[in-house]
């Protein structure tokens, strides 16, 4: 089975952090491209800045058939896609038909971690939501490994962002998730 990534997943080591029983090589991370989807800041997490509770925003895909985004496939197993479902909890699991990939021919679909629920999905204005500065210097570090193109498909996401950036460390709220995203 394929996992899409399309975060913090293309950076090889925030990926390494849910995958305990095997090392990471850049070749696992295949650069793909989907159409049918664009990148958007609006999954709420809720995550602490030392002791303050804040709903973290972070990368999401949402359908749009007039755009196309770059992103990885890792080749997973059963026991990785579970421990990837408590990291990426509050995010759905959904299928990207492989027909949707333009720059590799596949034999499976894939799959990918989407927010669909509506009380998860932040509306610009809430309040109590920031993007935690880490994690965009997380997918910036991880899109530098990648050709150019793949880069530039990343550069509207690093601008203009729709929530205030809160800089410092943090963490998931939720203790099983936070070790499914730390430790695997």
């Amino acid at each position: 089975m394929y996992l899409f990534g399309f975060g913090s997943l293309v950076n090889i080591k925030s990926a390494q952090n849910s995958f305990k029983n095997r090392e990471l090589k850049k070749e696992d991370l295949i650069p793909i491209k989907i159409k049918g989807y664009k990148r958007v800041w609006n999954s709420i997490e809720s995550i602490c800045f030392e002791q303050e509770l804040v709903n973290g925003i972070f990368l999401n895909i949402k359908k749009d058939e007039k755009s196309s985004i770059f992103g990885v496939m890792i080749k997973i197993t059963e026991e990785e896609f579970e421990i990837l479902k408590l990291r990426e909890k509050n995010y759905s699991c959904i299928t990207i038909k492989k027909e949707s990939v333009i720059n590799q021919k596949l034999d499976d679909d894939l799959i990918a971690f989407m927010t669909t629920k509506e009380d998860k999905i932040a509306k610009i204005g809430k309040e109590n939501c920031f993007i935690p500065s880490r994690y965009i210097e997380i997918v910036k570090e991880g899109v530098e490994n990648f050709p150019k193109e793949f880069q530039d498909n990343f550069n509207e996401i690093f601008s203009n962002f729709p929530f205030p950036i809160k800089d410092g460390i943090y963490t998931f709220s939720d203790p099983v998730q936070n070790k499914a995203a730390k430790k695997g």
